[in-house]
């Protein structure tokens, strides 16, 4: 008959063992030379909420990144001219923005130039006392206007498409002045309005090009691009712009005291 005492301590040891976990069978062997299997706890359950490396080959998987915070487009150069003219129309006729640089024959910009533009409005009127008619003029267009280029060289109007001034083309006056000194007067035309033999010598550099956009609020809208180049007398390969008559229709009044958008009357 086996000794009490080595009974108990053989139920404490397989009772410690099944406590601890073992994930293999062991056998315990007893004083007397009794053999015990003690229960394993399966490596399954051990693992389940241990923490190791990903398995061979399969790479670790990283946290979601969080997503950008969205950017404006960024505008173009026509984008950004158009979405400037933000008061509404009151001008009769079809809206027109003219814009461009003021270049030197290097092609370098030439910021702080005043541009200034006046026409008629879309029914063939000045605002000029000259004008025999310029009672009638349109009230909700602004005859006259300036603008000044920015670091780029860039100007930018909105005016209307002028009516004809018979028996001229349709045209727009210009000048561009440095430090409020005049350093050319010229003349805008229209491509297909007039050969350019009328219109005398490098008339491509005064023709603008009628394409159709669309303002801020998608109403729709002329839009014409040209560059004026000045010669300044530091050389270079582009051709100057070449000048043109002012004409008997000057402006009477101070035109760098009205703003670039001829096509808004507030």
């Amino acid at each position: 008959m086996k000794n009490p005492q080595t009974i108990f301590g053989l139920i404490i040891v397989v009772t410690l063992l099944t406590a601890c976990g073992s994930n293999v069978t062991e056998t315990v062997s007893s004083p007397q030379g009794a053999t015990v299997a003690a229960t394993a706890v399966p490596a399954t359950e051990a693992l389940a909420t241990a923490p190791g490396p990903s398995p061979e080959g399969e790479a670790e998987t990283s946290p979601t990144p969080v997503p950008a915070v969205d950017e404006e487009p960024v505008q173009t150069e026509e984008q950004a001219v158009i979405s400037s003219f933000s008061q509404p129309v009151t001008a009769g006729g079809e809206p027109l923005v003219v814009y461009g640089h003021v270049l030197d024959a290097n092609g370098a910009p030439l910021s702080g130039y005043a541009v200034e533009i006046w026409q008629v409005d879309a029914n063939g009127i000045y605002d000029h006392p000259g004008d025999s008619n310029t009672a009638n003029r349109d009230p909700g267009f602004q005859s006259y206007g300036t603008a000044l280029t920015d670091e780029n060289g860039l100007f930018a109007f909105r005016t209307v498409v002028p009516a004809r001034y018979e028996p001229r083309p349709r045209h727009i006056h210009f000048k561009v002045k440095k430090d409020g000194a005049e350093v050319l007067t010229s003349q805008f035309y229209f491509t297909g309005d007039a050969d350019a033999a009328q219109l005398g010598p490098g008339v491509e550099m005064l023709l603008l090009e009628l394409s159709d956009a669309q303002d801020a609020s998608g109403s729709a809208v002329k839009l014409a691009f040209k560059d004026i180049v000045i010669n300044v007398g530091t050389g270079g390969n582009l051709t100057p712009t070449p000048s043109q008559t002012e004409g008997p229709y000057y402006p009477v009044i101070d035109v760098a005291a009205f703003d670039n958008d001829l096509a808004s009357v507030q």
